[in-house]
């Protein structure tokens, strides 16, 4: 828990690009002591506590963790992902409001593809703190790209094969593919702490997706940090609410 027990909004992106521009705008801002890159500030006057918990499933489990026991009450994930349903392209947001795990094969066991086994078949986010992300993720785009609520697939591996996205969105309905949100479903719901995850579609999926990825990285982060800067504003509102007599 943070000196004075302060509780913090917790803001995690896989890759420095994703949250850079959050960091930079934090006052105050000081690592938090640990092996992993958490540091804590103020944004907008909200405590918040943002981590680059790298690529991959066991990093966004460590941050979790991390990020729990450093006090974050809650914890939105933001960043890039591959497209998987028909009608989202580059530039679209998907909301998590199912996870998956994509590479997980417990069949051998009779788990159906997908599950862990002796994990539920899937992990659902906080509802409440997923509406507002919504609502913030559409308020930063009024009227532009589109914002859904979906399944995001989460694996191990990057997906630049049509045929694999063929596959995600056949075996799970999945509107998104990428390699971090379930982890942390899966360790934040073990923990008992709510989250969300917020992804913009940076390529299809397909073999074209390594070469789009680079190019939308920068562009993303842009949207990541005015995301970030709209959930606490939300925050703030809330709390100013409450103190009003």
């Amino acid at each position: 828990m943070l000196q004075g027990g302060v509780a913090a909004f917790g803001i995690m992106g896989a890759m420095a690009d994703e949250i850079r521009l959050i960091r930079d705008d934090l006052t105050d801002p000081r690592p938090v002591p640990g092996a992993l890159d958490i540091t804590f500030g103020w944004l907008d006057g909200i405590p918040v506590l943002v981590s680059r918990c790298g690529i991959g499933k066991v990093n966004a489990a460590l941050a979790a963790s991390a990020m729990a026991a450093a006090g974050a009450a809650s914890i939105v994930f933001t960043g890039v992902a591959g497209a998987v349903a028909p009608g989202l392209g580059i530039g679209d947001v998907v909301v998590g409001d199912r996870f998956i795990q994509h590479d997980a094969d417990g069949t051998a066991f009779g788990d159906p593809i997908g599950q862990v086994p002796g994990e539920p078949a899937c992990w659902r986010p906080d509802p409440g703190l997923t509406d507002r992300v919504l609502t913030a993720a559409r308020r930063v785009d009024p009227g532009g790209r589109r914002v859904v609520a979906g399944t995001i697939a989460s694996g191990d591996q990057f997906i630049a094969d049509p045929a694999r996205v063929t596959w995600l969105r056949a075996q799970f309905d999945a509107s998104a593919v990428e390699m971090e949100g379930a982890a942390l479903a899966q360790a934040a719901s073990r923990l008992g702490v709510p989250f969300a995850v917020a992804r913009i579609l940076s390529d299809s999926a397909d073999g074209a997706a390594a070469s789009d990825f680079p190019a939308f990285l920068a562009r993303a982060a842009e949207r990541d940090r005015e995301l970030a800067h709209e959930l606490v504003s939300g925050l703030r509102e809330t709390r100013d609410r409450r103190l009003t007599p």
